[in-house]
């Protein structure tokens, strides 16, 4: 009767709708989530919880307390914290012939093996550039490193005094038991020491020729002014300077000499000195040079019987010193330890105050002090540096600071003899393990050779004193006076800032200049227990090495961005955009750029690039990271991982400062390599996966104005930052073995440059065992092989899927940005200044003496030239060549066993939010594809049926007949 009571068909369509899209949109709500919270929450909590807060990982240093707890953990100095430095040099075995015009041959040999502690010290808190938030102070942290180093050519027991940083960030030290930190065993082959002589071209030379512009026009500056040098030129019509003259910055207006084609034309009438009869070996200007570049473990270029460089047709007999060879300094040979840490030289100390003594007198002269011992004596003491372009510093307490290590090593002090070659050191200082004296550590294991020109000022000094008291008139003679006032050239030698032997000048006779090395001063060694092997003291070195190094501080400092905004008021999570600057260097040697070189709009380095009129420097802005923070990728692991990401970073460049160039190397990701790091202190041995970076394939080719290298593509100019003097250097910073560069640099034959035939290029050869002794070297010999083509050399390495062991890389954890460890290897190379006669005019001063072997003859009207700047002493060896001088691998650890640990709590609570929503997805996705699918597709392709509460179907249709019936069949009879 009331049949519309039981049709409720509209209502369970709308719970039937109802349940399929609620069923839908739930499961789609639930997904979205948790996608939200684990990839885009989860990333802001992970970036703030080991950024901003918390004060146990590496990425705390947004406060006081929290920087204070990662510098006291850096600072403990523990082994696995340390670097390891392995350095391959290269030892040229013929560099006699070299300087004659034939490819250098070049040797390699290594590995040394060095251990590296840093300490950061004068620790502030800065504000940042690189931050929306202006008024933070503490954006930024500016610090000083102090590095220790300790070779391990010997096994070598670490110890530390007492050293603790204060809340103020400052270290304190204090009286104390010394605490073990390591003992480190050898690790050099038994073939290698650190006392290896490596032969090679010397840099600090070529600062002096390059600020002199050639080796004539050096010559020539320790006679004459600038001036006078520069009125040769105009010889024919200024007068020649008289012997007062010479040298005399107030007479401007006469030449230093004569060129010999201007004094040929002029004929006999003229008195003037012909410039080539300056070089004459007997002189003593080149019997100095010759002498000192001895001291300084120079090269043989001539002996008695062959032609003078004085042009006159005679053969070189002896010097004035009774030498019957004559050596050059453009090639030194140095022992390891000397190139690394730094070492005396005779040459510099004697010959660069020769080249200033006329400033000096005139500087003194304009404050009214008219004394040339004075301003000798302000020269050699470093208070004339502000106004000369080459630093000497106090090169008289230096002096003196060798002398006390090197004295002992001396001999024939009583021996009168006509020549100061009697007057020899030949040894080694102690090694800076044997002295608790900070002076003797610095100069631990230095030659003591270049003390020999100390040791000569006592003979002479002697002499001196003899002549006077039997004649105090005597011309010939002057008392000895040294720089510092102290009369020690009566018993160990000095500085002189006075003194005439034999109507020699001695001024600066027996000065020492100190040779910065690789590496910097070592203060590491200053405490050795009686009776056990070598004990270095970290805590002792570093506070030696921090009160000494304070007045380098301000030039030395580093700044870093640690600290990024907030999103907003009431919100603690960091403004994420600022994260890709993490970690950057703002400013590096306390500057925010550094110029690399100067661009003249040709592919060459010259020493007058810096003084040319539409000079472009180029210079790079300090920016990039130091290889510690990286802009995390935040969490992109998988369900069911114990990983917070699948190891990759983002695409893209990552740039990374290098230190070495001063300037950023563009890093990219290496996709077929997914290395791995594993947390000490987990018992199930819980490993993450990390990213590596590699450099960019042109990475080293695309930083010029021109787009190649300076010649060659594959390098970096980096020597104008270099050496004492304005001009800096011809140095260059690449690859290993010259890897992404031009074919061409493992050969260098083509000479078009200097318009001269090919040749006078390089060889590279390497042993085939490293840690064998391979034996003399020879170019037939089987144990060394001849370097022509980098791709041999990709070989692969299972340590940490090192795939090229000579190429760099850093591995890092994405999700955090956490550096993990890294290895840079880089190379550094040399050449010799280049002096084309065209572009140069000083280099005019001096011309081939063999036309069949000169340079620069096409534009010159068939007038030859030396190939180089070195164009008295070995003027065939072509300028410009790029001569490698070793190359290092930087093995470094930059997270700690704490910060490995700390992402493995960081992954734990990752797994965490797994478990916690993991559930619940997978029941989400349960019913939305069982359910909510089928009922939603249902709904959308079929009809609904109105009488589904039935028990049968009513009204159905015959769909063969299309005809519809009237039976009723029961439900239970179905």
């Amino acid at each position: 009767m009331i049949p519309f009571m039981f049709d409720l068909s509209w209502l369970a369509l709308i719970l039937r709708q109802g349940i399929g899209v609620v069923i839908t949109l739930g499961g789609l709500i639930m997904n979205n989530s948790v996608v939200k919270e684990i990839y885009l929450g989860g990333r802001a909590k992970l970036l703030l919880a080991t950024i901003g807060q918390n004060a146990g990982t590496r990425y705390a240093t947004c406060n006081e307390n929290s920087l204070l707890k990662r510098l006291n953990a850096e600072d403990q100095f523990q082994p696995n914290g340390a670097s390891d430095l392995t350095y391959n040099f290269y030892n040229i075995d013929n560099p006699e012939e070299y300087l004659k015009g034939d490819d250098a041959i070049l040797v390699e040999r290594g590995p040394y093996v060095i251990k590296k502690h840093t300490v950061k010290y004068a620790v502030e808190f800065k504000a940042s550039g690189l931050t929306r938030d202006v008024g933070n102070n503490k954006a930024s942290i500016e610090y000083n490193e102090a590095n220790l180093y300790i070779p391990l050519d010997i096994n070598v027991d670490v110890k530390k005094t007492n050293m603790t940083r204060g809340s103020d960030l400052k270290l304190n030290w204090f009286d104390g038991e010394r605490q073990n930190v390591a003992s480190y065993e050898k690790k050099m082959p038994n073939h290698l020491s650190m006392n290896n002589k490596i032969t090679n071209i010397s840099p600090i030379y070529q600062s002096i020729i390059g600020e002199a512009n050639d080796e004539f026009s050096l010559i020539l500056s320790m006679i004459c002014t600038p001036t006078q040098i520069d009125n040769i030129f105009a010889a024919d019509t200024k007068p020649q300077c008289t012997g007062a003259e010479l040298n005399d910055m107030e007479k401007a207006d006469c030449s230093c000499c004569m060129l010999r084609e201007m004094f040929d034309q002029m004929g006999e009438s003229t008195n003037a000195t012909v410039c080539e009869t300056l070089l004459d070996e007997s002189s003593q200007v080149i019997s100095d040079l010759s002498l000192l570049a001895y001291y300084d473990g120079g090269i043989q270029v001539k002996q008695a019987g062959d032609e003078k460089y004085s042009t006159s047709g005679e053969n070189f007999v002896e010097t004035l010193y009774n030498q019957t060879l004559i050596y050059s300094p453009v090639i030194q040979s140095h022992t390891v330890n000397d190139l690394l840490f730094g070492y005396p030289s005779a040459y510099v100390g004697k010959i660069v105050p020769m080249m200033y003594f006329g400033h000096a007198v005139k500087i003194m002269k304009d404050n009214g002090i008219n004394s040339r011992t004075q301003a000798a004596k302000e020269l050699l003491t470093g208070n004339m540096d502000d106004f000369l372009p080459f630093k000497l510093g106090d090169i008289s307490l230096y002096t003196k600071k060798v002398g006390s290590v090197c004295l002992n090593t001396c001999s024939g002090a009583t021996d009168v003899a006509a020549s100061p070659l009697d007057l020899m050191c030949d040894g080694f200082a102690p090694e800076r393990y044997e002295s608790n004296r900070i002076d003797d550590v610095l100069l631990g294991g230095i030659d003591c050779k270049p003390y020999s020109a100390t040791y000569a000022t006592i003979k002479m000094c002697k002499d001196i004193d003899a002549t006077m008291e039997m004649d105090p008139f005597d011309n010939e003679s002057e008392k000895c006076i040294c720089a510092d006032g102290s009369d020690d050239y009566k018993t160990s030698g000095c500085c002189l800032a006075a003194g005439k032997y034999k109507g020699l000048d001695l001024t600066s006779s027996g000065c020492l200049f100190p040779v910065d090395g690789i590496l910097g001063p070592n203060y590491a060694g200053r405490y050795t227990a009686t009776g056990v092997k070598p004990t270095v003291d970290l805590g002792e070195s570093t506070e030696a090495l921090v009160s000494r190094e304070s007045e380098k501080q301000s030039s030395s400092k580093m700044t870093q961005f640690v600290c990024p905004s907030k999103t907003g008021p009431g919100d603690d999570t960091l403004f994420l955009p600022e994260l890709k600057a993490f970690g950057h260097y703002e400013r590096f040697d306390g500057k925010q750029k550094h110029t690399t070189y100067q661009y003249t709009g040709t592919p060459r380095m010259r020493q007058t690039d810096s003084t040319l009129d539409d000079v472009e420097p180029f210079s790079s802005k300090v920016r990039g990271t130091s290889a510690q923070y990286f802009r995390p990728t935040g969490l992109t692991g998988y369900f069911n991982e114990i990983s917070l990401t699948y190891g990759h970073t983002h695409k893209g460049v990552v740039p990374v400062y290098m230190k070495e160039m001063k300037a950023p190397m563009n890093f990219t990701e290496d996709w077929g390599v997914r290395p791995i790091v594993c947390d000490p202190y987990s018992k199930s041995n819980h490993c993450h996966e990390l990213a590596r970076l590699r450099p960019a394939k042109d990475a080293l080719q695309d930083n010029f104005p021109a787009g190649t290298g300076l010649p060659y593509t594959g390098l970096q100019p980096i020597g104008i930052m270099q050496g004492p003097t304005t001009k800096g250097l011809p140095t260059y910073f690449h690859n290993p073995y010259f890897m992404n560069g031009d074919t061409e640099l493992l050969s260098q034959q083509n000479n078009s440059h200097v318009d001269s035939s090919d040749g006078n290029g390089i060889k590279l050869y390497r042993p085939n065992n490293f840690d064998e002794d391979p034996g003399l070297f020879s170019v037939e010999s089987s144990n060394y092989a001849h370097l022509t083509d980098t791709s041999t050399l990709f070989q692969i390495n299972d340590e940490f899927l090192d795939q090229n062991p000579y190429e760099s890389y850093i591995d890092l954890e994405p999700a955090t940005g956490l550096g993990i460890r890294a290895r840079f290897r880089h190379g550094i190379s040399h050449s010799l200044w280049e002096c084309d006669p065209v572009s140069n005019e000083k280099c005019k001063l001096s011309k081939a003496r063999n036309k069949s072997n000169g340079c620069y003859s096409s534009s010159n009207q068939g007038s030859t030239y030396p190939c180089s700047a070195a164009n008295v002493f070995s003027p065939d060896v072509v300028g410009g060549k790029i001569i490698p001088a070793f190359w290092v691998d930087d093995k470094q650890q930059k997270a700690t066993a704490l910060d490995i640990a700390t992402l493995s709590v960081i992954t734990g609570k990752y797994r965490e939010v797994q478990h916690s929503y993991g559930f619940m997805v997978n029941i989400a996705i349960l019913l939305t594809w069982t359910l909510g699918l089928p009922l939603a597709l249902q709904l959308a392709c079929f009809a609904p049926e109105k009488q589904f509460l039935k028990q049968g179907p009513v009204d159905g249709a015959d769909r063969n007949s299309g005809k519809a019936t009237s039976s009723v069949s029961s439900s239970a009879d179905s």
